[in-house]
């Protein structure tokens, strides 16, 4: 587990509530949307449950995000990747596009990624990574697999940015 948050995307930092999400029996298991869960005493539809968590041997950071009344299932099944290539976070921008309304979040999403990750699920969320204003919200993200440059990937707001370094002939195609 490496972090967990529950709110909406003005709570900021006040929505990390990584102390009150385990897995005491480890892997599969389940944390619900429930705001009592939280200690937060007003239930509201809005709020969302954005949950990280690695897997090793594979390396592979994972994410979730869930609304309300769901659960997020944190499970580890899956096998390590047919050809491991590292991922490197080169840059990453969060805002709606023009230059004083976005901002450098590259530190953050390394946080998230770790330094040897072999796939990465970022959550593209407000409280995460901040509001310079209050239009619809992208999260840009420039990545290497094993120092080769890709296309990047990107999420609206409230989505999750899937970094990945397969290819199609490590998968069969």
């Amino acid at each position: 587990m490496k972090r967990a948050y529950w709110g909406l995307p003005q709570d900021g930092l006040s929505a990390d509530v990584t102390g009150r999400v385990t897995c005491p029996n480890g892997f599969p298991c389940d944390a619900f949307a429930n705001a009592a869960n939280y200690g937060d005493p007003r239930p509201d539809m809005n709020k969302r449950l954005t949950v990280i968590w690695t897997c090793q041997p594979q390396r592979l950071v994972l994410s979730e995000v869930v609304i309300t009344g769901l659960k997020v299932r944190m499970d580890c099944i899956a096998g390590p990747p047919i050809v491991p290539r590292t991922i490197s976070i080169l840059e990453a921008t969060w805002g709606s596009g023009g230059a004083s309304s976005t901002v450098d979040v590259t530190q953050q999403v390394r946080d998230i990624c770790g330094e040897d990750s072999t796939r990465c699920q970022v959550p593209a969320m407000a409280y995460i990574f901040g509001m310079p204003d209050r239009n619809p919200k992208m999260l840009r993200i420039r990545f290497t697999c094993n120092g080769q440059t890709t296309p990047g990937q990107q999420s609206q707001e409230n989505g999750v940015a899937d970094l990945r370094c397969e290819r199609n002939a490590d998968l069969g195609y």
